[in-house]
């Protein structure tokens, strides 16, 4: 067996590799966000080719499939490589069309919009009908307020996307809203943060001004499909959040997948029966109770140093339609009269509390 001198030495090599490796992708993250598909949140237009009747047929068993993506950045037209599969619960059984995880092949992206990226999430349409596009709009606009709020987010770029089923040599849908998520790994480099793997998490671990910020953004967007402290049985934690660890060792607590919001709306989001409400548009909030009035003012003065921004990026000119619009600044707008009437934050935020 290796003397432990021998270990310890093995030890400080496999840390300076890592450290050397880490350093590298975050400089490449640095120079992707400055120029790279997350530094713009105008839609991009893209084209898949994949044998979509099986990645659709075969959502219970996913598994790659080679694809091509088409798009057109400053260089003019291009062409890359990628293995493509299903992705995601919830909405592989509720949709028509799932969403994908893209795999790229990093040597051909090389000079082009994505390079840097390594594998991306995208979020997609779920039925046939056009007012879905509409839903996925308001699920992008929420990673956008969150990005308004913190910078600890994940970035979000919308895109406009056909898909070209390769087995029958057609086009299977045509110029559908979409969104990339920001990839993990790579939010943590651009972040310096590094991302924990545990069974469950005490509140105190977290950064409380961070996990309060959290839990008022889900108050703001109506979701209760979520948690920073425990995950699904049998998973690790958490649920449509993922714990990041800082320098110091406290964790930061940082959010995605609203798709089961009340301002989303989708029809197929329903609210966990054990909440007692009666639809996802009605707000719940599931911070922790009884925390003092003037850590939630700290709170709620982040939504109003930006309240301007928010009511604007629900607007039509997010490509919203006016009915759509109207539905979701007006739920924009219920937040803050809540936050407005001292009895109403009470009620909501307080219940049953004695100071």
């Amino acid at each position: 067996m290796p003397s432990s001198t021998n270990a310890r030495r093995v030890a400080r090599q496999i840390a300076i590799g890592l450290c050397f490796g880490y350093a590298s992708l975050a400089a490449s993250v640095a120079r992707s966000a400055e120029n790279g598909l997350f530094a713009s949140t105008e839609p991009l237009v893209i084209r898949i080719e994949a044998p979509f009747s099986t990645i659709v047929n075969s959502r219970k068993k996913p598994e790659y499939q080679d694809a091509v993506l088409k798009f057109q950045d400053a260089n003019g037209e291009r062409s890359v490589g990628l293995r493509l599969r299903v992705r995601g619960h919830s909405r592989v059984e509720a949709c028509d069309f799932p969403p994908l995880l893209l795999n790229f092949k990093t040597n051909e992206l090389v000079g082009t919009l994505f390079e840097g990226e390594d594998k991306l999430k995208l979020t997609t349409h779920c039925k046939a009908i056009s007012s879905h596009d509409q839903l996925i709009r308001l699920e992008y606009l929420s990673y956008r307020v969150l990005n308004l709020l913190t910078e600890t987010s994940l970035r979000a770029r919308p895109v406009t996307v056909t898909y070209y089923d390769t087995q029958r040599a057609r086009v299977v849908a045509t110029e559908r809203a979409g969104f990339f998520v920001e990839d993990d790994e790579r939010f943590a480099a651009r972040s310096g943060l590094q991302q924990v793997d545990v069974v469950s998490i005490d509140r105190g671990r977290y950064d409380r001004d961070a996990l309060g910020l959290v839990e008022m953004f889900e108050y703001f967007i109506g979701n209760t499909d979520w948690s920073a402290l425990l995950g699904p049985k049998g998973s690790h934690c958490c649920h449509n959040v993922v714990p990041y660890q800082r320098a110091d060792g406290i964790l930061v607590p940082v959010p995605y997948d609203f798709d089961s919001s009340g301002i989303v709306n989708a029809p197929y989001a329903l609210p966990d029966q054990r909440l007692r409400i009666a639809s996802v548009r009605q707000r719940l909030y599931r911070g922790a109770r009884c925390e003092p009035v003037a850590d939630l003012e700290t709170r709620f003065a982040k939504f109003d140093a930006v309240r301007p921004q928010l009511l604007d990026l629900f607007s039509t000119s997010s490509g919203l339609d006016k009915s759509t619009a109207a539905g979701a600044t007006s739920y924009v707008q219920e937040f803050f009269a809540i936050r407005a009437d001292p009895k109403k934050v009470e009620r909501a935020f307080r219940s049953g509390c004695k100071d």
